[in-house]
């Protein structure tokens, strides 16, 4: 056992609270979606996570909801996983780098495009808004009328499909999600907790993903190959891999 793990494990008791005086009580609470255990964990882990996103120079205005969206990320993804982690600091610590990293190049990402959206007039030597077009606008502007309306139409049975089966607040929480309003701000307009929407936006997530693949597997061959597609083109796995609750990623990831 090196030094490391010493440090590592110090933190975790260091933390611990009178009802969790260890991080595995805590982690199995979470993943039987105990409702205190989560208020809990976010009580311990966010001041320590703040402190450490500071010293990975992210900003003060951007450094709570990092910090709230990261540790709304490992409750859903210990959750769904059963992960247990070997050391909760060192796992939530390496989950902030990675975040942190990708936080900064996304930052210098949007710089760079921001000065290349510019260009020089030759007349006036003034900064203008540079026309540009991407390629995928490009392509689905050239396609004719008719080539759309199949994705169009299988999504919105999906659309449809969900509308019936799903209830008033979990269709409530999926246009919110999608709007991109704040969970907690959906927990006050369903009028349950923090951590209840916590737990119920994991379910829904489930509840979807399988909604999807029967819808899927109910289209004709090439209506199916167009939503997969469309899933493909939005970054949405529905297929789960096999060992996916007995391995845990490295360094945090998920």
């Amino acid at each position: 056992m090196d030094q490391s793990d010493n440090i590592a494990r110090e933190d975790d008791e260091a933390i611990a609270s009178t009802r969790y005086p260890r991080s595995t009580r805590l982690v199995a609470a979470i993943h039987r979606g105990d409702e205190p255990a989560i208020r809990e964990f976010f009580l311990l882990y966010a001041p320590l996570l703040r402190d450490q996103a500071r010293r990975m120079s992210i900003g003060p205005d951007e450094r709570e909801g990092i910090v709230t969206t990261l540790l709304d990320d490992v409750v859903l993804h210990l959750m769904e996983h059963e992960i247990a982690p070997r050391n909760l600091s060192r796992y939530l610590i390496a989950s902030l780098r990675n975040r942190a990293r990708n936080w900064h190049r996304d930052t210098h990402r949007r710089l760079v495009a921001r000065e290349s959206a510019y260009g020089e007039s030759n007349t006036s030597g003034q900064r203008i808004v540079a026309e540009c077009h991407s390629e995928y606008s490009i392509r689905a502007s050239g396609r004719d009328e008719g080539a759309g309306i199949s994705t169009r139409a299988v999504i919105a049975r999906l659309a449809a499909r969900a509308c019936r089966e799903l209830t008033r607040d979990e269709l409530v929480m999926v246009v919110r999600v999608g709007r991109h309003v704040p969970l907690r701000e959906i927990a006050g307009q369903l009028g349950i907790t923090y951590g209840t929407a916590r737990v119920r936006l994991h379910r829904l997530r489930e509840r979807f993903r399988k909604l999807a693949i029967e819808h899927l597997h109910s289209l004709k061959s090439d209506e199916r190959a167009e939503l997969e597609r469309f899933f493909r083109r939005a970054e949405v796995i529905l297929a789960r891999k096999s060992g996916a609750k007995t391995q845990e990623k490295t360094h945090g990831q998920f």
